[in-house]
């Protein structure tokens, strides 16, 4: 106790002298802490994707069938009936004409008295002129024919006595002949009117019989008779799909929960073979369609929230894709082939990690249908039939894809 008494008796003693050596300093100030920049998801990115896509569930069944087309009917026609007989009508009589008046007769001249008339006879007796005619030729230089009794009586009329011979001539002194008064000629009578003849009658005409009317067909449709032992098969290859892409991202700011709401677009072109076949076949015929696809292209848009380095998303927009059709019928030796960019859309959704403030890998799926098309061969049968295998479905399928991207900020 004595000894903690005079500790503390030195200790006041000498505590004023120490206290005048001791400097008071301020304190230091706190160190300052250099924080980094919060990430940001605005800027634009090019990369490369790469992964498989796999069939989706429609289905690629093509159909065959026959088509008959129809015969259209043809009216009847009702029967005709026949023409009724219409009888003639009467002709006119005649008109009797109108006779006519006597001439008056003329005053006889004087006849011509002959010279020398030589003649020449044919008779029944010879040396007479009983029958027959005579050759005579007049003293003028005319000839004629007269009968027996005329030279006869022409003789007897110059002074002629007894009978001719068959042929002489005799002498008398011509003398002219004096013309005659003539007399008034006779007025003709007036011709009658004919009769008019009477219109024919016109005969009837038989009537046609009806004409039934034809019944029509009308156009079928019948299902393809591939045959017994025919089976129906479908085919679906995967693929492996890969390519590049581009886009831009934009923060909105923290809008949920403190993280940022971010939209952006995207565009991404890929090489894709997925495959889609299917039909019926009996092992050794084969009816059937394929579908195949060269490439897909899409444009989409994104939004989600950013957790930090870390962006959950939804994505869709267009999709394009060239896609070969080929059906082929082998019982008629037949394919056609066609090639058709499609238009369709895909939608999706994925997630992003920025490794760095450039680097950002990423995993993505994505649900393409690149719509629907009719592709048919048309094979030409008898009677304008024909045999139809057509294929109709939707082309749609699934993409899972890894991505790696860098950003520039």
């Amino acid at each position: 106790m004595k000894k903690l008494l005079l500790a503390l008796t030195a200790s006041a003693i000498a505590g004023p002298a120490f206290a005048a050596d001791i400097v008071d300093y301020p304190p230091e100030p706190p160190p300052v802490a250099v924080l980094a920049p919060a990430f940001s998801w605005t800027g634009l990115y090019v990369g490369g994707q790469a992964g498989g896509s796999f069939n989706g569930g429609s289905s690629n069944m093509p159909s065959s069938f026959v088509f008959v087309p129809g015969i259209a009917a043809s009216p009847g026609r009702e029967a005709l009936p026949p023409t009724p007989f219409i009888p003639g009508s009467p002709g006119s009589p005649a008109i009797p004409g109108t006779p006519g008046s006597p001439g008056t007769p003329g005053t006889p001249g004087t006849p011509a008295v002959f010279g020398t008339l030589e003649y020449s006879c044919t008779g029944a007796a010879v040396g007479g002129i009983a029958a027959g005619s005579c050759a005579v030729e007049y003293p003028d230089g005319t000839d004629g024919i007269l009968t027996a009794e005329e030279l006869s009586a022409a003789y007897a009329a110059v002074g002629g006595v007894g009978a001719l011979a068959a042929a002489g001539q005799f002498q008398t002194i011509v003398t002219p002949a004096q013309p005659g008064t003539p007399g008034t000629p006779a007025v003709p009578a007036t011709p009658g009117t004919p009769a008019v003849p009477a219109t024919p009658d016109t005969p009837a005409t038989a009537g046609s019989p009806a004409v039934a009317p034809t019944p029509g067909r009308p156009a079928q449709t019948y299902a393809y008779d591939f045959g017994a032992n025919h089976r129906s098969y479908s085919e679906d290859d995967d693929s492996f799909a890969g390519g590049g892409h581009v886009g831009y991202n934009f923060a909105l700011g923290d809008a949920l929960g403190g993280q940022a709401f971010v939209l952006g677009v995207v565009g991404d072109l890929s090489y894709v073979d997925i495959t889609k076949s299917a039909g019926i076949t009996n092992g050794v015929d084969t009816i059937g369609a394929s579908r195949e696809l060269d490439y897909l292209a899409t444009v989409r848009l994104k939004g989600g929230v950013g957790l930090d380095r870390f962006l959950v998303y939804g994505t869709g927009g267009v999709a394009f894709g060239n896609v070969e059709t080929t059906i082929v019928n082998t019982p008629f030796g037949l394919a056609a082939s066609d090639d058709d960019t499609r238009v369709g859309y895909a939608v999706g959704a994925g997630t992003d990690y920025a490794v760095t403030d450039n680097l950002i890998l990423g995993l993505e799926y994505l649900y393409t249908d690149l719509g629907s098309t009719d592709s048919e061969l048309v094979i030409p049968l008898a009677d304008g039939s024909t045999l139809t295998t057509k294929s109709d479905d939707d082309f749609d399928f699934h993409t899972v894809w890894a991505k790696a991207s860098f950003r520039f900020n």
